[in-house]
């Protein structure tokens, strides 16, 4: 069979303009992604709401003060997560911002490359004017080749059909993209605001704790007012430490040296190692409080990895005046680890390789407590140790 030179570009002109793709734009991951952090974000936030109530309810200022004493860790807590969940939300929505204009840029691309083949394409079945689908047909030599051209043209028709589809197919797909970059930058700006508006409040929530000290003879009162009672609460508590330690398995050895100080800027040590209150409760550890050179109070203020570790065990569920409250574990090696007690809230997570140096949590006061401080303590193997022998 043979072909005319004018046949062969136009087929090869076909052929070109048959590359267009469709891709579905729409990412149910992403979606399902977006629709939990919201529904994360609206969970704190009634959270937020009922510990509002709480401490509305007071009809006095002593007995406002008193109720934002007992929920202010809630809320700090629950704030800080509301600003993780939206930190998240913002870091989704920009990274799907990128992806869609990269695939809004790469279709406007292709569907310019398309559209200049088939304008070629025109322009070559106009130059060479048997170079038509009817010139092909009246060309044939043959009846067998009339056939094969008859069934080439018919081909060509049907092409022709699904490359205009196609293309209608490609404006479209462009017009949602276009749209969702819109909505996605509408819901970055929106939740860029909530952001800033949480960022305030907990500026105003760490306000409130300003005036807050650690009330060291209210601690001592509670002691001798319910010494047999805390005596009970302490050993199960230690007996649960203990537990929890026969589960961590450090990992290597100790090359940490001499740590550093988990709570910088802050030097009071308001209660040390050992026993106290004529030897009515025995500290296992030290508490770090006071404030900083600025005047700030130590409410909310970062405490920082002593050394190199893992974080071995954190605790976020806690009773109220029991305990150590939410706190961590960090084991660095050689059965040498550290522990951070009475925390408002943690920035890591169990398995988090940490520096030392990093934020891994905020003073708080939780647990067992009568004021906001660090309750710091080193451990041998579990048990509990002096921890000046290895701070400096």
């Amino acid at each position: 069979m043979k072909w005319t030179k004018a046949g062969a570009a136009f087929l090869a002109a076909v052929v070109m303009t048959s590359s267009l793709s469709l891709g579905a734009f729409a990412d149910d991951d992403y979606e399902n992604q977006i629709s939990d952090l919201n529904s994360k974000y609206d969970e704190l936030e009634k959270q937020q709401q009922a510990l509002q109530k709480e401490i509305d309810k007071a009809k006095t200022e002593k007995e406002r003060q008193q109720a934002v004493k007992a929920q202010i860790d809630n809320q700090i807590v629950s704030t800080r997560s509301q600003i993780s969940v939206l930190s998240d939300k913002i870091s989704l929505l920009e990274e799907n911002l990128q992806e869609t204009t990269s695939e809004l840029e790469q279709k406007e691309y292709d569907i310019s490359e398309n559209y200049a083949l088939m304008k070629q394409r025109l322009r070559v079945m106009y130059t060479t004017g048997n170079a038509s689908v009817l010139g092909l047909l009246i060309g044939a030599d043959s009846f067998t080749e009339y056939l094969t051209r008859t069934e080439v043209a018919s081909k060509v028709a049907e092409h022709d059909q699904e490359m205009l589809e196609a293309m209608r197919a490609e404006l479209l797909d462009i017009k949602a993209f276009k749209e969702e970059i819109e909505t996605n930058k509408t819901e970055i700006e929106s939740a860029k605001g909530q952001l800033a508006g949480k960022q305030a409040q907990l500026d105003d929530q760490l306000k409130e704790t300003e005036g807050q000290i650690q009330d060291l003879a209210a601690l001592e009162a509670q002691i001798k007012n319910n010494q047999e009672e805390i005596e009970a609460q302490q050993k199960q508590i230690q007996a649960e430490i203990d537990e929890i330690y026969k589960q961590i398995n450090s990992v290597g050895e100790y090359t940490g040296g001499v740590m550093g100080w988990p709570l910088v800027g802050f030097n009071t040590v308001t209660s040390n190692f050992g026993w106290r209150f004529n030897h009515t409760d025995y500290h296992t550890g030290i508490d770090i409080a006071g404030k900083n050179a600025a005047g700030q109070g130590v409410y909310g203020k970062p405490i920082v990895a002593a050394s190199d570790g893992v974080v071995a065990f954190t605790q976020t569920n806690y009773v109220v005046g029991k305990g150590y409250g939410i706190y961590l574990i960090i084991d660095h090696g050689g059965g040498i680890s550290t522990l951070y007690g009475h925390t408002s809230g943690l920035a890591v997570k169990v398995g988090d390789q940490v520096k030392r140096g990093q934020t891994i949590a905020y003073v708080g006061s939780t647990g067992w407590s009568t004021g906001p401080h660090l309750h710091f303590e080193v451990r041998v193997d579990g048990k509990y140790v002096n921890p000046w022998g290895y701070l400096k």
